[in-house]
């Protein structure tokens, strides 16, 4: 689908905050927006709603995943358009300036009944789910840009040298750093939700998980997942010296058959899926001894994420990842098992 000129132009208006109810936007928050929408767009000063107008109209060109709705990039930059926590950002730092009108604050519910209103003539309306995400969805066919995967794209020049700077990043980084830095933010705006890093005070309490999340269906269910974090190669071969498969074959039977306690529903969940994620490799033959290790029923459990996956992942959504501040320091209330 693509959106009509109009449509495009009005929508301009809102991304830089002329729009009633809108949050203002000056250049450099207008270049902010773009990069938490993973797109790599910089204003260069000229005027702001036009230039916003040319970059969207050539997002309404880009491919999307359903024929009934916006390109896949349109489809973020509403999501992020409409995410009321930049609201209350907005109008936060307003009253601590102090001597603003009333209509000068931005209003989130009547910004989402003015873009409704905008768009419904195109069979498209924006809603929020439970966690407060913002999507759009036909009112025709009743497809939800939710229910759309995450669709791998060539990287821009400014993602190349992100991925270039967290390789290289990598490869001195420890595991508390990874987890904490990159791991966290990069499963969070995938959309899982309560991203918990166990932390490495009392290793005993992890019981095989290093981290653990939940991710909501469509249909309202949680599945569970968990992640096994390594920064080594795994490697099952004699030969190359490692043999470190073994232990993680250990760890990820103790996390399969270990239960999560999830605070929200105050009862214990076990996993659904673990992931294996190495910030090296993730040699053919370890992950065919791992599986063939397993019984049938656990071998479904396992999700293997190496390296370059990694790195790829992380470049298009991590646009402005800070790996140069320290680190946050885990408590044991972060500990959910």
């Amino acid at each position: 689908m693509k959106l009509s000129e109009r449509t495009i132009e009005v929508l301009a208006e809102m991304v830089v905050g002329d729009a009633d109810h809108f949050p203002y936007r000056s250049s450099s928050y207008i270049t902010q927006f773009f990069k938490r929408c993973s797109l790599p767009f910089e204003h260069d000063g000229t005027t702001r709603p036009r230039w916003a107008q040319d970059r969207l109209s050539e997002l309404n060109l880009g491919t999307g995943q359903s024929p009934d709705l916006p390109s896949d990039d349109l489809c973020r930059v509403v999501s992020e358009l409409l995410n009321p926590d930049e609201f209350e950002r907005f109008n936060s730092k307003l009253a601590k300036r102090g001597g603003y009108e009333a209509d000068a604050y931005a209003d989130f519910e009547k910004a989402l009944a003015s873009f409704n209103r905008l768009v419904q003539r195109q069979g498209l309306v924006a809603y929020l789910d439970e966690a407060g995400r913002c999507y759009l969805r036909s009112t025709g066919t009743g497809v939800s840009s939710a229910d759309l995967s995450q669709r791998r794209r060539p990287l821009s020049q400014e993602e190349i040298a992100q991925r270039q700077k967290l390789a290289t990043w990598l490869d001195g980084a420890s595991e508390d750093d990874v987890i904490e830095k990159v791991l966290v933010p990069l499963f969070q705006r995938l959309g899982f939700r309560r991203v918990s890093p166990a932390g490495h005070k009392d290793r005993q309490l992890e019981y095989g998980k290093d981290v653990w999340m939940k991710f909501q269906l469509p249909t309202g269910h949680w599945l569970y997942f968990c992640m096994q974090v390594k920064i080594e190669k795994i490697d099952s071969s004699a030969s190359s010296g490692s043999r470190n498969v073994s232990t993680l074959l250990n760890q990820a039977r103790m996390a399969i058959d270990s239960p999560i306690f999830d605070p929200e529903a105050n009862r214990k969940f076990l996993l659904d899926h673990i992931f294996i994620i190495s910030t090296k490799e993730i040699t053919k033959a370890a992950r065919a001894w791992l599986v063939g290790e397993l019984d049938k029923s656990q071998r479904r459990h396992m999700i293997f994420m190496d390296r370059e996956e990694f790195l790829d992942h992380a470049a298009h959504i991590l646009l402005d990842l800070r790996i140069d501040e320290p680190a946050a320091e885990f408590t044991d209330d972060d500990i959910p098992f």
